[in-house]
């Protein structure tokens, strides 16, 4: 009792022949210890609930193909599983994804880069964020198809050579479209890429080709919104294509389960095998390759 009385600096304990009783100070000091020790128990509470996952908040962005084919199925999975967690949804692109990441408005986002495109980087080319200090998990490759006319002479082909694209008005855009000329300058191909479209989504790119203007590469996990008109052929060995990741910005049950929950939505949709490689199915589809 005297080293707590040295410690706060007061007369808490009252000595009398009928025992010792708490002073006005040792009263007050009395009330605070237990609201303290009751905050502490709800804290304790709370963070046992959040780590079984009976509660607490987890907020997921997504780019949109990727949610259509695999992310949402996820986060369905997640809610129906677990619905005490608060649950949100972002849809972006891979850069304001990272940017909700790494200003605490996300948790988690699935998001893309290429060989010569980081994913922080905006479609002007401008760094709007960074995956540093943020947990990336990779998750798999997915290749760039041939879009074009039924009518095209490699419209039928089960798949197409990069090098049988010379001679075509190929319509690009960012990112993608650096990584296509890359390619085209290191093989010593001569590719006609027009990069003169901007467009916020691949619909854009496909009204082109089949109004006649030439034709372009959509990713695969984008050809659900392929037009009818439209044939889309893999391109043999897969030399375009986007890194599809996970970022996460804190380590958590929640996370976690999601990580999982979003890799056992990708076995569903995808073949299982190393990244940056492809088979080419009896319907002429390129199946994606996911890391284990």
């Amino acid at each position: 009792m005297a080293s707590l009385e040295r410690d706060v600096g007061a007369i808490l304990f009252e000595r009398t022949p009928r025992g010792v009783s708490l002073t006005e100070s040792g009263q007050a000091l009395l009330r605070h210890a237990e609201l303290a020790l009751g905050q502490l128990a709800r804290a304790q509470a709370e963070l046992s609930a959040i780590a079984e996952l009976r509660g607490g908040r987890l907020r997921v962005g997504s780019f949109t193909s990727a949610t259509t084919v695999f992310v949402a199925s996820a986060v369905e999975v997640f809610r129906e599983r677990y619905p005490a967690v608060e649950l949100e949804f972002a849809d972006g692109e891979p850069f304001q994804s990272l940017a909700r990441l790494t200003t605490a408005d996300l948790d988690l986002a699935v998001i893309f880069d290429l060989d010569n495109w980081e994913a922080g980087l905006s479609y002007e080319g401008v760094s709007m964020a960074s995956a540093d200090g943020l947990q990336v998990v990779p998750l798999f490759d997915d290749p760039f198809h041939l879009v074009c006319s039924r009518a095209h002479r490699l419209a039928s082909r089960r798949a197409v050579a990069l090098e049988q694209l010379a001679g075509e008005c190929i319509l690009a855009g960012p990112p993608w479209a650096r990584d296509l000329a890359e390619l085209s300058c290191s093989a010593k191909l001569d590719l006609e890429i027009d990069t003169s479209f901007r467009a916020t989504g691949f619909e854009a790119f496909q009204a082109f080709v089949a109004a006649g203007r030439g034709v372009t590469l959509i990713p695969k996990l984008a050809l659900g919104w392929k037009q009818e008109r439209l044939a889309a052929v893999p391109v043999r060995g897969n030399p375009l294509r986007r890194h599809v990741k996970i970022a996460m910005a804190a380590h958590s049950r929640a996370t976690q389960t999601m990580l999982a929950l979003i890799r056992e939505q990708i076995r569903k949709s995808v073949t299982p095998g190393p990244p940056g490689q492809s088979t080419v199915s009896r319907d002429g589809q390129a199946r994606l390759r996911v890391v284990a």
